[in-house]
Protein backbone atom coordinates (compact mmCIF):
# COMPACT_ATOMS: atom_id res chain seq x y z
CA UNK A 1 0.00 0.00 0.00
CA UNK A 2 0.91 3.44 -1.08
CA UNK A 3 0.01 6.23 0.23
CA UNK A 4 1.33 10.00 -0.73
CA UNK A 5 -1.18 13.09 -0.97
CA UNK A 6 -1.59 14.57 -4.98
CA UNK A 7 -2.38 17.94 -3.84
CA UNK A 8 0.55 18.66 -2.03
CA UNK A 9 2.84 17.61 -5.27
CA UNK A 10 0.17 20.08 -7.39
CA UNK A 11 1.00 22.79 -4.45
CA UNK A 12 4.93 22.48 -4.44
CA UNK A 13 4.58 22.47 -8.39
CA UNK A 14 7.18 25.52 -9.47
CA UNK A 15 5.75 27.98 -12.20
CA UNK A 16 8.93 28.10 -13.50
CA UNK A 17 8.99 24.53 -14.28
CA UNK A 18 11.71 24.00 -12.02
CA UNK A 19 12.01 20.59 -10.17
CA UNK A 20 9.81 19.45 -7.45
CA UNK A 21 10.16 17.37 -4.66
CA UNK A 22 7.67 14.75 -3.50
CA UNK A 23 7.39 12.67 -0.11
CA UNK A 24 5.94 9.08 -0.67
CA UNK A 25 5.34 6.34 2.06
CA UNK A 26 5.48 2.61 1.01
CA UNK A 27 4.63 -0.48 2.79
CA UNK A 28 6.70 -3.27 1.72
CA UNK A 29 5.61 -6.71 2.26
CA UNK A 30 6.87 -10.62 2.22
CA UNK A 31 5.65 -13.78 3.55
CA UNK A 32 8.69 -15.46 4.73
CA UNK A 33 9.37 -19.09 5.12
CA UNK A 34 9.02 -19.99 9.23
CA UNK A 35 12.15 -21.38 10.98
CA UNK A 36 10.72 -21.79 14.72
CA UNK A 37 6.94 -23.94 15.40
CA UNK A 38 5.97 -24.05 18.85
CA UNK A 39 3.16 -26.70 19.97
CA UNK A 40 1.57 -26.43 23.61
CA UNK A 41 1.06 -29.52 25.15
CA UNK A 42 -1.11 -30.57 28.27
CA UNK A 43 -1.14 -33.84 29.84
CA UNK A 44 -2.28 -35.55 32.56
CA UNK A 45 -1.68 -38.71 34.54
CA UNK A 46 -3.61 -40.55 37.70
CA UNK A 47 -2.74 -42.72 40.58
CA UNK A 48 -3.22 -43.86 43.67
CA UNK A 49 -2.97 -41.09 45.78
CA UNK A 50 -1.73 -37.24 45.25
CA UNK A 51 1.77 -37.90 45.30
CA UNK A 52 1.80 -40.48 42.71
CA UNK A 53 -0.13 -39.47 40.44
CA UNK A 54 2.50 -36.51 40.56
CA UNK A 55 5.30 -39.32 39.94
CA UNK A 56 3.44 -41.01 37.25
CA UNK A 57 2.97 -37.23 35.28
CA UNK A 58 6.54 -36.59 36.06
CA UNK A 59 7.55 -40.17 34.29
CA UNK A 60 5.20 -39.66 31.11
CA UNK A 61 6.83 -36.30 30.76
CA UNK A 62 9.84 -37.87 30.68
CA UNK A 63 9.13 -40.39 28.32
CA UNK A 64 7.36 -38.27 25.80
CA UNK A 65 10.26 -35.64 25.75
CA UNK A 66 12.13 -38.34 25.06
CA UNK A 67 10.29 -39.55 22.02
CA UNK A 68 9.59 -35.89 21.25
CA UNK A 69 13.29 -34.99 21.23
CA UNK A 70 14.13 -37.91 18.83
CA UNK A 71 11.48 -36.46 16.53
CA UNK A 72 13.05 -33.35 16.59
CA UNK A 73 10.97 -31.17 19.13
CA UNK A 74 12.90 -29.91 21.98
CA UNK A 75 11.13 -28.58 25.53
CA UNK A 76 11.04 -25.12 24.60
CA UNK A 77 12.86 -23.61 27.78
CA UNK A 78 11.90 -21.17 30.74
CA UNK A 79 12.49 -17.45 30.44
CA UNK A 80 14.49 -15.97 32.84
CA UNK A 81 12.95 -15.07 36.18
CA UNK A 82 9.81 -17.30 35.18
CA UNK A 83 8.36 -19.04 38.27
CA UNK A 84 7.82 -22.89 37.36
CA UNK A 85 4.45 -23.63 38.74
CA UNK A 86 3.40 -27.59 40.31
CA UNK A 87 1.52 -29.78 38.62
CA UNK A 88 -2.19 -29.03 39.26
CA UNK A 89 -4.17 -31.96 41.21
CA UNK A 90 -7.29 -32.35 40.14
CA UNK A 91 -8.48 -33.23 43.94
CA UNK A 92 -7.14 -30.02 45.72
CA UNK A 93 -9.64 -28.07 43.56
CA UNK A 94 -12.72 -30.64 45.03
CA UNK A 95 -15.15 -29.60 47.46
CA UNK A 96 -15.37 -32.34 50.24
CA UNK A 97 -18.92 -33.34 48.86
CA UNK A 98 -16.92 -33.54 45.47
CA UNK A 99 -14.66 -35.86 47.48
CA UNK A 100 -17.22 -38.09 48.54
CA UNK A 101 -18.82 -38.15 45.29
CA UNK A 102 -15.23 -39.26 43.33
CA UNK A 103 -14.10 -41.94 46.11
CA UNK A 104 -13.73 -44.56 43.09
CA UNK A 105 -12.17 -41.98 41.27
CA UNK A 106 -8.04 -42.11 41.61
CA UNK A 107 -6.29 -38.26 41.87
CA UNK A 108 -5.12 -36.60 39.07
CA UNK A 109 -2.27 -34.71 38.02
CA UNK A 110 -1.59 -32.33 35.26
CA UNK A 111 1.29 -30.23 33.74
CA UNK A 112 1.12 -27.57 30.43
CA UNK A 113 4.63 -26.89 28.36
CA UNK A 114 5.56 -26.24 25.02
CA UNK A 115 8.05 -27.83 22.58
CA UNK A 116 9.21 -26.48 19.76
CA UNK A 117 11.08 -27.81 16.39
CA UNK A 118 12.91 -25.69 13.35
CA UNK A 119 11.01 -27.34 10.46
CA UNK A 120 7.00 -27.94 9.65
CA UNK A 121 7.88 -31.55 8.96
CA UNK A 122 9.16 -31.98 12.51
CA UNK A 123 6.04 -30.40 14.81
CA UNK A 124 3.93 -32.43 12.85
CA UNK A 125 5.74 -35.31 13.85
CA UNK A 126 5.88 -34.41 17.36
CA UNK A 127 1.37 -33.55 16.69
CA UNK A 128 1.18 -37.18 15.96
CA UNK A 129 3.30 -38.65 19.32
CA UNK A 130 1.73 -36.55 21.22
CA UNK A 131 -1.82 -37.76 19.54
CA UNK A 132 -0.96 -41.48 20.75
CA UNK A 133 0.34 -40.67 24.13
CA UNK A 134 -2.29 -41.52 27.05
CA UNK A 135 -3.09 -38.32 28.95
CA UNK A 136 -1.29 -35.99 26.27
CA UNK A 137 -3.09 -33.43 23.67
CA UNK A 138 -2.34 -30.67 21.71
CA UNK A 139 -5.97 -28.80 20.95
CA UNK A 140 -4.27 -25.52 18.97
CA UNK A 141 -2.95 -25.62 15.65
CA UNK A 142 1.27 -24.62 15.91
CA UNK A 143 2.61 -21.17 16.46
CA UNK A 144 4.91 -19.96 13.45
CA UNK A 145 8.06 -17.64 13.59
CA UNK A 146 11.13 -16.61 12.40
CA UNK A 147 14.34 -16.44 14.53
CA UNK A 148 16.17 -13.57 12.92
CA UNK A 149 13.67 -11.21 10.96
CA UNK A 150 17.15 -9.20 9.80
CA UNK A 151 17.01 -11.04 6.11
CA UNK A 152 12.90 -10.86 5.23
CA UNK A 153 13.51 -7.35 6.73
CA UNK A 154 15.98 -6.03 4.15
CA UNK A 155 13.34 -8.08 0.93
CA UNK A 156 10.41 -6.08 2.45
CA UNK A 157 12.55 -2.76 2.66
CA UNK A 158 13.25 -3.52 -1.38
CA UNK A 159 9.56 -4.05 -2.20
CA UNK A 160 8.39 -0.86 -0.33
CA UNK A 161 11.01 0.92 -2.10
CA UNK A 162 10.14 -0.43 -5.46
CA UNK A 163 6.10 0.58 -4.85
CA UNK A 164 7.61 3.84 -3.97
CA UNK A 165 9.62 4.11 -6.81
CA UNK A 166 6.29 3.47 -9.11
CA UNK A 167 4.26 6.21 -7.10
CA UNK A 168 6.74 8.50 -7.60
CA UNK A 169 6.94 8.19 -11.24
CA UNK A 170 3.09 8.33 -11.44
CA UNK A 171 3.37 11.72 -10.04
CA UNK A 172 6.13 12.80 -12.61
CA UNK A 173 3.70 11.64 -15.27
CA UNK A 174 1.19 13.18 -14.20
CA UNK A 175 2.82 16.86 -13.50
CA UNK A 176 4.75 16.46 -16.95
CA UNK A 177 8.20 15.52 -15.21
CA UNK A 178 10.34 12.98 -16.93
CA UNK A 179 11.61 11.39 -13.99
CA UNK A 180 11.99 10.72 -10.40
CA UNK A 181 15.34 10.57 -8.31
CA UNK A 182 15.75 9.77 -5.03
CA UNK A 183 16.52 11.80 -2.87
CA UNK A 184 16.59 10.21 0.57
CA UNK A 185 15.18 7.51 2.09
CA UNK A 186 14.26 7.07 6.14
CA UNK A 187 12.63 4.36 8.60
CA UNK A 188 11.70 7.13 10.81
CA UNK A 189 8.02 6.39 13.00
CA UNK A 190 6.43 9.88 12.07
CA UNK A 191 2.96 10.16 12.06
CA UNK A 192 2.28 9.81 8.40
CA UNK A 193 4.64 6.81 8.05
CA UNK A 194 2.68 4.82 11.29
CA UNK A 195 -0.65 6.69 9.52
CA UNK A 196 0.39 4.89 6.60
CA UNK A 197 1.27 1.40 7.66
CA UNK A 198 -1.62 1.26 10.11
CA UNK A 199 -4.07 1.40 7.05
CA UNK A 200 -1.73 -1.19 5.09
CA UNK A 201 -2.17 -3.78 8.23
CA UNK A 202 -6.15 -2.61 8.21
CA UNK A 203 -6.82 -3.48 4.87
CA UNK A 204 -5.45 -7.20 5.32
CA UNK A 205 -7.46 -7.24 8.27
CA UNK A 206 -8.01 -7.38 12.10
CA UNK A 207 -6.65 -10.96 12.10
CA UNK A 208 -3.51 -10.34 10.14
CA UNK A 209 -2.80 -7.59 12.97
CA UNK A 210 -4.00 -9.99 16.01
CA UNK A 211 -3.85 -13.19 15.58
CA UNK A 212 -0.66 -14.98 15.98
CA UNK A 213 0.97 -16.53 12.61
CA UNK A 214 0.32 -20.37 12.56
CA UNK A 215 1.30 -20.95 8.78
CA UNK A 216 4.20 -22.35 6.95
CA UNK A 217 4.94 -18.37 6.45
CA UNK A 218 5.66 -15.44 8.56
CA UNK A 219 4.17 -12.28 7.19
CA UNK A 220 7.01 -9.20 7.41
CA UNK A 221 6.15 -5.63 6.51
CA UNK A 222 8.31 -2.37 6.81
CA UNK A 223 7.25 1.15 6.38
CA UNK A 224 9.45 3.52 4.57
CA UNK A 225 9.88 7.53 3.80
CA UNK A 226 11.28 8.09 0.56
CA UNK A 227 11.80 11.34 -1.09
CA UNK A 228 12.17 12.05 -4.82
CA UNK A 229 13.27 14.83 -6.94
CA UNK A 230 11.31 15.32 -9.93
CA UNK A 231 12.41 17.56 -12.73
CA UNK A 232 13.20 17.26 -16.63
CA UNK A 233 9.92 19.19 -17.95
CA UNK A 234 8.66 16.88 -21.04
Amino acid sequence: MVMAPMWLALALASPANGPVTVEVVAVGHVDAPATKFVLAIDLTASGDTEDKAKDALAKRKAALLQQLTAAGATLVPEEPGTVKTAPVVLSDMMTADDKTKSTEEKPSASENFSVQAPTRAAITAAQAIVGKTEGASADQPPLSSIGDTSVAARAAKRDAIAKAKLDAQNYADELGYSGATVVSVSERGDIGTLFTFGMSMAARGPKSIFEPSRGDTVPIDVAVTVTFRLDGRK
